[in-house]
């Protein structure tokens, strides 16, 4: 059983699109999943209720989080159920944040590549590694890099990474990049998978160049997903992990 939490002090970072993305993947390679969803937002569990409402079903276990109190509980719980829990935490420096990145395995900090965000997911990084201090036990973190432009590496992207590097903080080699079908899962409440399936038999007696055209940002945004949930899965501690 492996725990994986998305942190960032600040709000709007990309965290639980990058949630998302890593529950469906596990799903999809045959894992069962579990997402905790502690942001006020919830965006997760609004996702749920609008496939419960249109009859479609959810794929994997989605819980909110009842209370700050509760949490340490309701996560046990969910541990003996489930082989991957992700904790999508909200967008602030809290003692639930604390209580969260204590019982990780991996704990990722997504962030678009600005200054001002790195800054911030500096001190997202700061505070795993006080907390795998106090608590004396290793807690693996990484920076994700999110909403990167698909066509090329920008500047910035190129000197956050420099400089990560140079401050011995992890950052994850896959990005995620910035594409239409991420936002479309929250709007739609539906997976990549099924955004894929729906589009191809749409255009099915389409011609080859709009079936292109149409399926091509969704399978570039599937690879994309599948490629980072991969690694997040090769940065777990070797246990059993399988995604």
């Amino acid at each position: 059983m492996f725990t994986i939490t998305f942190a960032n002090p600040k709000g709007g970072s990309g965290k639980t699109t990058s949630a998302m993305l890593l529950a469906e993947q596990i799903h999809e390679a045959g894992a069962s999943v579990a997402i905790l969803d502690c942001d006020p937002n919830q965006n997760i569990i609004q996702w749920a209720a609008q496939r419960q409402d249109e009859g479609r079903g959810v794929p994997f276990q989605v819980t909110p989080l009842p209370s700050e109190a509760a949490f340490l509980d309701t996560v046990e719980s969910i541990q003996t159920k489930a082989d991957y829990l992700i904790i999508d935490l909200e967008g602030t420096a809290s003692t639930l944040v604390t209580f969260a990145i204590s019982q990780s395995d991996l704990v990722l900090v997504p962030f678009e590549p600005t200054p001002m965000e790195a800054r911030q997911a500096a001190r997202a990084v700061q505070l795993v590694r006080s907390t795998s201090r106090a608590m004396k036990k290793t807690i693996g973190h990484a920076l994700v890099l999110t909403r990167v432009n698909a066509a090329f590496q920008t500047s910035d992207e190129k000197d956050v990474r420099k400089d990560m590097e140079a401050s011995d903080v992890p950052v994850l080699e896959t990005a995620i990049v910035r594409r239409a079908p991420y936002t479309r899962i929250f709007r739609e409440g539906y997976l990549l998978r099924e955004l894929y399936d729906q589009a191809s038999e749409e255009v099915r007696d389409s011609t080859n160049s709009q079936q292109e055209r149409t399926l091509k940002p969704l399978a570039s945004a599937i690879e994309n997903a599948k490629t980072f949930a991969q690694e997040v899965v090769n940065n777990l501690p070797r246990q059993e992990a399988a995604a």
